[in-house]
């Protein structure tokens, strides 16, 4: 079944969405013309997701599928994309149906106000409602990419009237390449932009949570999304609570919003058909994990037919193989002796390969790769904003953890994804990265990865971590952003360097397929 929906990554767009694999009250959905590893899972009832024909209804922009069929935004048409597809649109019965005439009084599209950066919740910043759908509408931060935006309600803790930060004494961050950001004066900015403030009436106190340190509860799996665990509650905050897997180690705690569609009371799972992931025994050593499938917590019990994970409980014949690794690179496991690195019949072919990249790699590093000068950030990404990092978010963790998370990492249904219509921008700014896919880089070995992060700069100091982690091209390719700041204690300035460098490989090989 198809249908439109947001993107997670770029909460301003909406794509064309299939139903991949259906979950008790949960779907997988996949984006038509993209890779699968962009896939992504939510509850059915979710208001990010509307039926097909709902842009049209309601003014909205829709991105047209990616691939051989070619479409163009304005040529798109729901029906005849089902005829080619073959493919039927999924009924609007099966939505939920809201208030759609019923906008949240006072926030309009257009309106200022001032509100929480939620990739560093430290920073409060000028911000604009850019979309206004049903009860929620889009906070947009001024002169930033949309990749920060969230979706919210009258009530969230994390927006403020205009002129609260100076009221309460916080400073604000204007807007990005703002012409005098030690001085900038509210009234001043809403007269250059002609613009209004949004009426302080219009916000709403939330009320508390409720949630109590220990009470039980069920909790989906940010690294492995198919998964719901049983879980505690192992903190609290004014509107956030901390989620602890029952059985495993802290390392995998994690804040969420008390009000997070992601977890659910006890006794939910069993309701709605969602199989539930008991507590891991005493007996059953997290570090061990199960010999077929490196998934946290998983018993060998095979995926479903439609998931692409369904190898995973077969066993390689190569003697003393794990199923570790590919011969291609392409994937993280295998279970046939086509695929496995180790088998006599590959070991020529890895050998020449080998030779190849490390001849196109010392070309590159004299080429495409200059080493260049520490210097000041200057462009994309936010450092200037990372003025305060929380110190508690960064653990030291054992180093069998560190390669069962960096490998886990390949498994989540939430990589980030980096558009095309970003690229030019990412290609400015990372010029050392542009036309390098991830298919070149999968091949890449640990000094290879370890010269190509020197070159970014500001992260030649970080590039010894990668080597002293023996990460490998493939390793890397698996890093998610979590990974390399809290895990590797990377500094989120040259994190998002790195970082915004996978995406980019990731997306040139979309850009190819």
């Amino acid at each position: 079944m198809k249908l439109e929906g947001i993107d997670p990554q770029h909460p301003s767009m909406y794509f064309i969405l299939t139903v991949a694999e259906v979950c008790g009250y949960r779907m997988r959905l996949h984006f038509d013309g993209y890779s699968e590893c962009h896939d992504f899972w939510l509850n059915a009832d979710s208001p990010d997701i509307h039926p097909a024909g709902w842009f049209e209804e309601t003014g909205h922009k829709l991105q047209p599928p990616k691939g051989v069929l070619g479409y163009k935004e304005e040529e798109f048409s729901w029906t005849n994309y089902l005829k080619i597809t073959k493919a039927q649109a999924a009924p609007k019965h099966l939505f939920v149906i809201r208030n759609t005439h019923e906008a949240p009084p006072g926030f309009e599209v257009g309106m200022k106000l001032e509100a929480v950066d939620r990739m560093n919740p430290s920073l409060i910043c000028v911000a604009t409602v850019t979309d206004v759908v049903d009860d929620r509408f889009l906070v947009h931060f001024d002169n930033w990419d949309d990749t920060y935006d969230y979706w919210c309600d009258p009530s969230s803790p994390y927006i403020h009237p205009v002129g609260w930060c100076q009221e309460h004494g916080k400073p604000l961050t204007p807007p990005q390449d703002y012409p005098d950001p030690d001085n900038f004066i509210w009234e001043k900015y809403l007269k250059e932009t002609g613009a209004s403030a949004v009426p302080a009436w219009a916000f709403k106190v939330r009320p508390p949570h409720g949630f109590l340190v220990n009470m039980k509860l069920e909790a989906v799996d940010r690294r492995t999304p198919s998964f719901i665990r049983v879980a505690s509650v192992e903190d609290v905050e004014d509107h956030r609570i901390k989620i602890h897997f029952d059985g495993w180690s802290h390392v995998y705690d994690f804040w969420i919003d008390a009000d997070h569609p992601d977890i659910h009371p006890i006794g939910w799972c069993s309701k709605t058909g969602h199989p539930l992931q008991p507590p891991l025994r005493p007996k059953e050593p997290a570090s061990s994990a199960h010999s077929g499938c490196p998934t946290l917590g998983c018993k060998n019990i095979p995926h479903t037919k439609s998931s692409k994970y369904s190898f995973h409980h077969r066993k390689c014949p190569t003697p003393g193989c794990d199923g570790s690794g590919h011969v291609t690179g392409r994937f993280t496991a295998h279970y046939c002796l086509s695929g496995c690195p180790l088998a006599e019949k590959n070991q020529g072919k890895l050998k020449a390969d080998l030779s190849d990249t490390e001849a196109s790699t010392r070309k590159r590093n004299l080429i495409g790769f200059p080493q260049r000068k520490k210097s000041r950030h200057h462009g994309r990404g936010r450092p200037p904003k990372y003025r305060k990092i929380q110190q508690e978010d960064f653990q030291t963790i054992s180093s069998d953890n560190m390669h069962q998370s960096l490998f886990m990492s390949a498994l989540s249904a939430h990589p980030d994804r980096s558009l095309s219509l970003c690229w030019e921008q990412h290609c400015k700014l990372l010029p050392g990265v542009a036309g390098i896919t991830a298919t070149t880089v999968a091949k890449w070995t640990i000094d290879e990865v370890f010269s190509f992060v020197q070159t970014l700069t500001g992260c030649e100091d970080q590039a010894k971590l990668f080597k002293d982690e023996m990460i490998d091209g493939e390793a890397f390719l698996l890093l998610t952003q979590a990974d390399i700041v809290k895990i590797m204690s990377v500094k989120l300035g040259p994190a998002l360097k790195i970082y915004n460098a996978i995406l980019m490989f990731k997306n040139a090989d979309d850009t190819l397929k």
